[in-house]
């Protein structure tokens, strides 16, 4: 990848979002990391002005496009944007691994997002924090699509809490944990993603899902068995494994809210 801007010609597929209304989910292609950065601009208030970002034809019209609706900006966006290029850059090393970004020099990856025209100190600041995800572990979960959201959600931040750069392994077919997904996407956490909206649920699933991960949190009903093969694999396997328990009454509470 010798020219330098070489890096802003790379397209990839970011995160399956929701489709309001729908219970489908979607995931959008973007045609390099400027359309990424200048899109999230306008999230999540102005999905139809990050839409038209993403069909920009080249960086400079998607930066122009940007620049001319500022006033459509997300409020929050000088608190958010380092976090918002991190994730980026992560979403493109995890679909693009034939690029090499994981393993690029720090000088090299800086003259790649020159092309930008971001200021100098905020992308090295970027680059850092991106080296430090890169080197960071990937975390998978098993059972979370059905335990209660307050036992996920206390015991994921949790095991995050001494990590500050991770990425969560997560399924996008009918057994995927959506909520700690989207809590992922919210906090700007790439993701990994396993199989295909359609795919089956099986044993090689499971085996692929421990296989990939480094650590692995498990939520399981108090008494119940089916997490017992996923435990027996990780453990074989030597994955760093947090089994949590919860109670039934819990269970029934999430399903009552759920009706």
């Amino acid at each position: 990848m010798n020219p330098p801007d070489e890096l802003l010609k790379a397209s990839f597929f970011g995160p399956w979002v929701p489709v309001p209304g729908q219970p489908e989910r979607v995931r959008h292609h973007y045609m390099s990391l400027a359309h990424w950065y200048e899109s999230v601009k306008f999230m999540p208030a102005k999905a139809e002005l990050r839409d038209s970002v993403l069909f920009c034809p080249s960086v400079k019209e998607a930066r122009k496009f940007a620049k001319a609706r500022q006033s459509d900006w997300r409020s929050d966006w000088n608190l958010v944007r380092h976090s918002v290029l991190i994730a980026g850059l992560g979403f493109l090393a995890i679909d693009r691994p034939d690029l090499g970004l994981e393993k690029m020099a720090k000088e090299t990856l800086l003259e790649q997002l020159r092309a930008m025209k971001l200021p100098d100190r905020f992308v090295g600041a970027c680059v850092d924090r991106f080296m430090e995800w890169a080197a960071g572990p990937t975390i998978a979960s098993f059972g979370a699509n059905t335990a209660p959201d307050s036992v996920v959600g206390h015991k994921i931040s949790k095991t995050v809490a001494n990590k500050p750069s991770w990425t969560l392994l997560s399924l996008c077919n009918g057994k995927a944990a959506w909520r700690l997904h989207d809590w992922a996407l919210a906090h700007y956490v790439p993701v990994r993603y396993l199989g295909r909206p359609l795919s089956r649920f099986s044993a090689e699933m499971v085996a692929e899902l421990v296989h990939a991960c480094d650590q692995l949190v498990v939520f399981e009903v108090k008494g119940g068995r089916r997490a017992d093969a996923v435990i027996k694999l990780a453990r074989a396997q030597k994955k760093p494994l947090t089994l949590e328990l919860y109670d039934a009454e819990d269970l029934a509470a999430r399903s009552l809210t759920q009706d």
